[in-house]
């Protein structure tokens, strides 16, 4: 509409590029039909209502070393989100922002998060700015026992990301977790966030081994990933262009994506990830049965106007793939 901006930002994981597809979150920013802004923040260009987009490599590789170790250069890349956000708002317009963020690019949209919260405290523009956040294994980096026990100061990525609260513009969000753990010695234990009571926040286990459930290979946790973010970006207002080559194999009908989740549901895999949360104990299982492999399954069979196979049984789990205290 008049005076408005969907502004769509797409945010790598740790060592993956943007000028290549290496996963669907480099896809995504080609597939996502806008004007692309400079990702360092420098432009010259008038800015008025439209669709807008930046992308952004892993911070390990625009920062290097530190970039992969400590995610140094994702409050940098939110600090330029925020300057575009900062100049959209300037000049009269709202905005809608639609953040995906993978991994540590994950935890950059919590960063933004707290980022937004301060701009909006300067600027005092609440009623104008709509952040939606898909959050694709957002993985601090640090290894749980030290965040939670050797991390007095606060000072690690995963107790400065844990709590975004307070950020009074979040609408939807959606946060997915890859069943399949990695060793935690990798670095790779999800965080499980605080959001505020106010935002539509839905959390999902999904299929696959961290950025793998986000390869361009066509099968179950692939398109599964594929049609999570792409519904996620299309129900948030972005536009986008599945027609592109490489996205025609991943973009499955719903009918055949059921049928490749029903398939993943009779597969008995149990397994444990243990993950990062305010509370300890949180753990992200695969249970070797379920009514539903999990709740993006169950949404699916709602749309479809399908019911779940034979039920299991009250003993059944509800979802295979769930949560855990």
């Amino acid at each position: 509409g008049a005076g408005e901006v969907t502004f769509t930002v797409l945010m790598e994981g740790t060592s993956n590029p943007m000028n290549a597809v290496t996963t669907q979150i480099a896809l995504f920013s080609r597939l996502c039909i806008a004007e692309p802004l400079p990702s360092d923040g420098k432009t010259e260009q008038k800015l008025s209502a439209g669709h807008y987009k930046v992308s952004f490599a892993g911070c390990g590789v625009s920062h290097g070393m530190v970039g992969t170790l400590f995610a140094v250069g994702l409050r940098e890349q939110c600090e330029v989100i925020c300057s575009y956000v900062d100049a959209f708002l300037a000049e009269g317009l709202s905005v809608k922002l639609n953040f995906v963020g993978l991994s540590r690019g994950g935890i950059g949209g919590l960063y933004l998060a707290q980022q937004l919260t301060d701009l909006v405290e300067r600027r005092g523009v609440q009623g104008n700015l709509v952040a939606n956040l898909l959050l694709f294994d957002p993985v601090p980096g640090n290894l749980v026992w030290m965040a939670r026990f050797l991390d007095w100061g606060g000072q690690m990525n995963t107790n400065q990301a844990m709590d975004v609260s307070a950020c009074p513009v979040l609408g939807r969000v959606v946060v997915l977790y890859p069943c399949e753990p990695l060793p935690a010695i990798a670095f790779h234990a999800p965080l499980v966030a605080t959001f505020p009571k106010t935002c539509q926040v839905e959390a999902d286990v999904i299929l696959g081994c961290h950025q793998g459930a986000l390869w361009l290979r066509p099968q179950a946790d692939t398109c599964l990933s594929f049609a999570r973010i792409r519904d996620f970006l299309q129900d948030c207002g972005s536009k986008l262009d599945c027609s592109k080559s490489l996205a025609r194999e991943l973009n499955v009908p719903d009918t055949h994506l059921a049928e490749l989740l029903e398939e993943e549901l009779g597969r008995a895999s149990p397994q444990t990830r243990c993950a990062h949360a305010a509370s300890s104990g949180m753990s992200i299982v695969r249970h070797d049965r379920g009514t539903y492999l999990n709740r993006s399954h169950e949404a699916l069979l709602r749309r479809l106007k399908q019911q779940p196979r034979a039920d299991a049984g009250s003993t059944c789990p509800k979802y295979m793939l769930d949560f855990a205290r």
